[in-house]
């Protein structure tokens, strides 16, 4: 992807660097415009050397005089970061004063804004007004965050962190998914035996925190409803942490009406504790647990949502292909993503995994054992896009 990144005056300038690397890792093209303060707080050399392109900073330049213009057409998205109260009125009233804010007016494709600056000045409503302006005429603008500011005042204000600003801007320009609504879920419920202990399982969230990464670059709105997690859920990405089985099914009946397709990759744990202790259980010789079924969640959502989308997971050791297809048809699915378990792979925590997707509709794709990035990317290709087998 080719990227224009502004850089303006904002004290939060110096975090760019390291977006800036993490961009050019990821084997983007970054293209660096700057206004005249940003170059006092960041070197425009350092900028050059991790691109390895011009960084622009003068208003004009005789060798592109049109360069505002070019840099429009060249990119396919054009970045604010930090985007300070004066560059912001500038763009939203449509002036072109030096070369980012006239690079921004010429430019028609994908423009994103991470505002960044003291809360009193964020909150002000000017300020709040010129935002809207932007979002009016369809400009990106991601909410700063709440915290510590360089002045010394708490509040919002603050630019997101680096992972966070990559992850907004790394998605695929043309977003086929754009206007589909997604729940996720991830990783393993817990079931509390007494205080100190639980029931659970080997689940990492690996798989479901990749599948909710992939569909958020291409474009869809995803929502992660999580539970024990190795691994942590993208801080772009709304998620809502739960414990047990019943509290994600609470969470999912209460908000699958908002949502298009729910992609069920959590690992629920299919028993509970008939009792919970209310201390800590002392070791004893023996000791049994009377364990009880869970609600099943997919059962309960396509009752309660027969017209929803609903894709499901299974893992099994034997006989995976009967009991995913039987799931499949039992369950209301649209579609089933079988993992199998045998005593040379493990998908639970490992970092690879090789599955089966099949349909309502008999079709049937298997996907050889990858990276998890590269499984879902074609389990997501092939259920939302139709590519693949």
């Amino acid at each position: 992807m080719r990227i224009v990144f502004g850089i303006s005056g904002g004290i939060a300038a110096y975090k760019v660097v390291s977006v800036i690397r993490r961009l050019v890792q990821r084997g983007h093209e970054v293209e660096v415009v700057m206004t005249s303060a940003a170059a006092r707080l960041v070197s425009p050399f350092l900028l050059q050397t991790l691109t390895r392109r011009q960084v622009w900073v003068e208003d004009f330049d005789a060798r592109r005089p049109l360069a505002h213009i070019e840099l429009g057409d060249w990119c396919d998205v054009m970045v604010l970061a930090p985007a300070t109260a004066n560059t912001l009125a500038k763009l939203a009233h449509g002036m072109a004063d030096n070369l980012l804010t006239a690079s921004f007016l010429a430019c028609d494709k994908r423009r994103v804004l991470f505002p960044a600056m003291n809360v009193k000045m964020y909150a002000n409503p000017l300020t709040q007004k010129n935002l809207q302006i932007l979002r009016d005429v369809g400009y990106e603008v991601y909410e700063p965050e709440v915290g510590e500011l360089a002045c010394g005042y708490q509040g919002k204000g603050r630019l997101p962190d680096e992972k966070t600003i990559v992850g907004l801007i790394d998605r695929d320009p043309m977003k086929p998914l754009e206007g589909m609504r997604v729940i996720v879920t991830t990783g393993a419920t817990v079931e509390p035996i007494d205080p100190v202990r639980y029931i659970s399982n080997f689940s990492s969230g690996k798989m479901g925190i990749a599948l909710a990464r992939r569909l958020f670059f291409l474009g869809a709105s995803v929502f992660v409803v999580a539970g024990k997690t190795d691994v942590a859920v993208p801080s772009y990405l709304p998620v809502q942490r739960v414990t047990t089985t019943e509290d994600m099914l609470q969470v999912l009946q209460r908000s699958f009406s908002n949502y298009d397709v729910l992609v069920m990759a959590a690992a629920p744990a299919d028993f509970r504790v008939s009792t919970v202790a209310d201390t800590k259980i002392k070791r004893e010789k023996e000791f049994s647990l009377q364990l009880i079924p869970n609600p099943d969640i997919l059962a309960h959502l396509r009752q309660d949502y027969p017209q929803k989308q609903m894709i499901g997971f299974a893992l099994e050791m034997r006989g995976g292909e009967s009991h995913a297809k039987e799931k499949l048809k039992r369950k209301g699915l649209d579609a089933i993503v079988l993992n199998m378990v045998s005593p040379e792979f493990h998908p639970m925590g490992s970092d690879e995994n090789e599955v089966y997707v099949y349909t309502k509709d008999g079709k049937e794709y298997f996907i050889e054992r990858n990276s998890k990035e590269e499984v879902v990317k074609r389990i997501i290709d092939f259920l939302f896009l139709g590519v693949g087998a």
